[in-house]
């Protein structure tokens, strides 16, 4: 039987796997190490991986040339110029995947591949544009993907799968908190994972780009080369001219010494004709210690580990790090000395496990995913927030989440309280933790929608339809239209958190409450609060403003609505002044007396 397999495109390096029949992962190349994410076109000819690093000129990631290095990045571009040629990210994507089908094909000698169907993992920043452009870029090359996976998700059931008993180890962090690291060469992606009965739930998820090995490789060639024109009192204007194709070179060789320097405390980096001049000039020579390497990357290093606090602390998660019981730590960035005690300073001996397959679990856990037919479900429900702060759950958290070609969907009737100034304001959160269905949680907010309506329609009168679509590409939309003023309004949102179901679970969701009242925290943070003016129940006049209320009743003699306590005040508030006719404040016309 063969095997959908699990597909790591990365900014840096990218790898297919595959679970074999023997359960155990391969990745198709005889060196267990995956390709440069790198395409370079000659004329007709296209060259990747490894074979169009080596012919780099230039440093950086993007166009160089001829060449593109990290596509991945250029995910959010409509069009690229490649050496004259307007290109799209998607022709080079899927051009580069091709490249890596055809390898995995004529390296799977046991037939056990189905390289037509793919779980790919994406960073847990890329956007709605970029999954679809990847999306579009795999159906290019023949690639279906059967779902998207975030990467540090991914490295955390491969980490799991990789111990003899999966389920006795998911057992064990049962209720646990788990920190996924991963810093790769493009990016710093961090995941706090739950284990919450048998499956892996995503609390919170942070990323940056700024702080990728592939900067480090970009630093590390600068010193060399600044140390061998001090080594020659070259100033700027005196140094001779790179030869071509040796830059590529060079950056390969301090590559290589990053990793040395994990193990040594000083290596040599040699390259002879790098310059155009005399034999002696014109040759790269010069030692690295691990002292200078700390030197070269402290600055990096430490705002990557900053990155732990900035999500450890947000919005009020407040989780110490010694309480977590793992932090895994992936990427080939992870096995720098300096990294490796910064890690273990925060974290301890006992919960850091640096994974000895940094550069290929990513795609392995992917492969396991797809062999075991893993679901992706809703880690938090998705909510709205409607008139006197109460919250509306659309979304249950639990509920799973579509797969190629699927979408589900959610529709709602709501009513506006307050229509005076032609708006209806809809605000959509989720709760900062797992398992808290509490009002009094923190709640992060996605964002908000304002739709028009008819000012003249009497509160809770004008219906608006909301529609809630998660596709498959994991991207929430939502689209509202008041049935008077017929002027739809759209937002997509999607920074979900998602739960990776091992273990089904009997989904109780639908037995519990879909309204919770918001406790606003009025010693937190300070942030902008857009005050919510709908409801799903059109007769809950209690939500209706209590001098818009006193309106109606006098308008609607025979219809009147009773009026609460807090409806009451806020008619009084809004009257001016008897005396005065100022409006309403304390001793208004008192002279402070």
């Amino acid at each position: 039987m063969v095997q959908r397999v699990g597909i790591d495109f990365g900014t840096t390096n990218s790898l297919i796997s595959v679970i074999t029949r023997a359960s155990r992962a391969k990745c198709f190349d005889d060196t267990q190490r995956p390709h440069p994410s790198v395409v370079r076109y000659e004329g007709e000819q296209i060259i990747c991986g490894k074979k169009a690093r080596d012919k780099l000129e230039k440093l950086g990631t993007g166009v160089l040339g001829n060449t593109v290095r990290g596509p991945k990045k250029l995910l959010g571009n409509e069009h690229i110029n490649v050496d004259g040629r307007v290109m799209s990210p998607v022709e080079v994507i899927a051009d580069y995947i091709k490249y890596l089908v055809a390898h995995a094909r004529d390296n799977d000698i046991d037939q056990i591949a189905d390289l037509t169907r793919a779980v790919v993992t994406i960073p847990v920043a890329l956007d709605g544009r970029g999954r679809q452009a990847l999306r579009e870029a795999m159906l290019s090359a023949g690639v279906y993907v059967e779902t998207f996976v975030h990467e540090p998700l991914a490295a955390l059931y491969g980490y799991f799968k990789d111990q003899p008993d999966a389920q006795d180890v998911l057992a064990y962090y049962d209720g646990k908190m788990v920190l996924v690291f991963d810093w790769g060469g493009g990016t710093l992606d961090l995941t706090l994972c739950k284990i919450v009965n048998g499956s892996i739930v995503q609390v919170l998820n942070r990323g940056n780009n700024q702080v990728g090995g592939d900067y480090l490789d970009d630093a590390i060639l600068n010193h060399v080369t600044d140390e061998h024109a001090r080594k020659f009192g070259w100033s700027a204007e005196s140094k001779l001219p790179v030869n071509p194709g040796m830059r590529a070179k060079l950056i390969t060789q301090c590559e290589q010494a990053k990793i040395t320097l994990s193990t040594r405390e000083k290596t040599n980096i040699f390259l002879p004709d790098y310059f155009q001049g005399a034999e002696e000039e014109a040759e790269i020579d010069v030692w690295l210690s691990r002292e200078d390497l700390e030197k070269i990357c402290t600055r990096l290093i430490n705002q990557g580990i900053n990155e732990i606090d900035s999500l450890l602390a947000a919005d009020n998660a407040d989780v110490d790090p010694q309480t977590l019981a793992l932090c895994l730590a992936t990427g080939g960035m992870v096995n720098m000395p300096l990294i490796k005690n910064k890690l273990t300073e925060i974290f301890g001996v006992s919960s850091l496990h640096i994974s000895e397959k940094g550069d290929r679990i990513i795609s392995e856990g992917a492969a396991w995913i797809a062999h075991d037919n893993l679901e992706l479900a809703l880690a938090k429900p998705f909510e709205l927030v409607e008139a006197r702060n109460s919250l509306l759950t659309v979304i249950h958290e639990g509920t799973r989440l579509p797969q190629r070609g699927e979408s589900i969907q959610r529709q709602q009737s709501m009513y506006c309280s307050d229509p005076r100034d032609s708006k209806a304001i809809f605000t959509f959160k989720r709760p900062q933790m797992v398992q808290k269905s509490a009002a009094a949680d923190p709640r992060t907010t996605y964002g908000s929608l304002v739709v028009e309506l008819n000012p003249d329609f009497p509160p809770l009168e004008e219906r608006i339809q909301l529609t809630v679509t998660i596709d498959d590409n994991l991207i929430l939309h939502t689209h509202a239209i008041a049935e008077d003023c017929r002027e739809p309004t759209e937002a997509e949102f999607y920074d979900l958190e998602f739960s990776l179901v091992v273990r089904k679970q009997t989904d109780d969701s639908g037995e519990k409450k879909n309204r919770l009242r918001l406790s606003v925290n009025k010693s937190g943070p300070k942030e902008l609060f857009v005050r919510a003016n709908v409801t799903n129940d059109k007769e809950r006049w209690d939500t209706v403003p209590g001098e818009l209320l006193k309106e109606y009743n006098d308008k609607n003699v025979y219809l009147r609505k009773t009026m609460t306590r807090v409806q009451g005040e806020e008619y009084v508030r809004y009257q001016p002044c008897s005396m005065c006719g100022a409006k309403w404040m304390e001793k208004c016309c008192t002279n402070g007396a």
